[in-house]
């Protein structure tokens, strides 16, 4: 689903020395301890309530705990730089934000929307049926498993490990609106933060039907119509909303929390985009799962839709999705996007995308140091698809 599950990319301290730094160096110093604290004390909590209830319960909560161990906190540096950024530019920030982006209040709020995307993640793997992730299983894969060990029959161990993935990214999402609650935030920075917190949620259901529409059969979706999907499943709640959030806590002007909806928009694009490069010609190493997934699920990504309209595409599309797909055909598939210029279609989207969201950040009058490090993570997307 997602782009920034891959390596992240980083303001450093104040001032950020535009994008020669790579966003590895930019968000690093924000990615802060204090975010990792909230979410192992939310989750062991959550834990030591289940052990009351049964050991199947305390069992689906460490399994949770397993898939946000592995992610790379880059939604809570994104609260992080924007609330540091107007901190540091003095625009009457709260006192909890601190100049190194470990306010308390800022962390927790990274937090909920770091177990959002554990929620819709859990989710997002159920869907497509993806057995492994971060280099491990999925958690409904790990749940499926442990039946067939324990006896049950393969059928019946598939439909609970699907069982059990939609309870827990039901918990997980819960638990994130739960976490934004205890954010010690005046009622209406609350307000507005759980409002941005609900469109995340409303728009990443729209994408994801969007994209299991785009999935059926004789589906051929418009280019612009998968470039909705893909801002709504995954830019909304990655980039926007966690840039927007952090510049809420703030106090940021209302200009800018709408710019910062721009830029995140097209972050969030241009890492998508990459994702889907990746998905399909990275390897297994790089993405933490296997790279004939997306062809195997029949997903309609940007790549699909540019390759549709190519001479002699039918006969070669046709193997999308089909769930014995070969690792000759994959290959097939992999030579026809190429060769007919859908991957370097899709690359110059990803760039452009990256250049749009830098354009808005130089025009909106950005605090001093928060252009540099949007456009250090700008320029990360692009490196990614090298």
């Amino acid at each position: 689903m997602t782009s920034s599950d891959r390596p992240l990319p980083g303001p450093p301290s104040t001032a950020v020395p535009a994008a020669q730094e790579t966003s590895s160096v930019v968000l690093r110093g924000l990615s802060s301890t204090v975010a990792d604290q909230v979410l192992t004390q939310v989750l062991a909590d959550s834990t030591r309530r289940a052990v009351e209830i049964s050991p199947s319960f305390a069992q689906l909560w460490a399994e949770i705990e397993r898939l946000t161990q592995g992610g790379k906190r880059f939604r809570p540096a994104l609260v992080a730089l924007t609330a540091q950024a107007y901190a540091q530019a003095d625009t009457g920030a709260s006192a909890a934000i601190t100049r190194n982006g470990a306010g308390r209040t800022v962390a927790t709020v990274g937090a909920a929307f770091e177990l959002l995307h554990s929620a819709l993640i859990i989710h997002d793997d159920v869907i497509d049926r993806d057995p492994r992730r971060r280099h491990g299983p999925t958690l409904h894969q790990a749940a499926r498993d442990r039946a067939v060990a324990g006896g049950t029959t393969v059928e019946r161990a598939d439909h609970y490990g699907y069982s059990v993935g939609i309870i827990a990214g039901d918990l997980a999402l819960a638990a994130a609106h739960r976490v934004t609650a205890t954010a010690g935030l005046s009622r209406e920075k609350l307000n507005r933060v759980l409002d941005l917190l609900d469109y995340a949620v409303f728009a990443s259901a729209a994408g994801e039907l969007m994209d299991i529409d785009h999935a059926l059969p004789g589906a051929r979706p418009s280019v612009e119509a998968v470039l909705e999907a893909t801002r709504l499943k995954t830019s909304v709640y990655s980039f926007e909303a966690p840039l927007q959030a952090g510049a809420v806590i703030a106090g940021a002007p209302e200009a800018h929390i709408q710019a910062l909806r721009e830029i995140g928009r097209n972050l969030g694009l241009a890492f998508q985009l990459a994702d889907d490069l990746l998905g399909v010609f990275g390897s297994d190493q790089q993405t933490g799962k296997p790279t004939d997934g997306d062809l195997r699920e029949g997903k309609h990504t940007l790549l699909i839709a540019e390759a549709a309209g190519q001479v002699n595409a039918d006969d070669v599309l046709a193997l999308v999705g089909r769930h014995d797909l070969t690792a000759e055909e994959a290959a097939r598939i992999r030579e026809h996007l190429e060769a007919g210029g859908a991957r370097s279609a899709v690359e110059q989207q990803a760039r452009a995308a990256a250049a749009r969201a830098v354009e808005v950040a130089e025009s909106a009058q950005l605090p001093e140091g928060l252009t540099g490090a949007l456009a250090a993570v700008a320029q990360d997307a692009v490196e990614r698809i090298r």
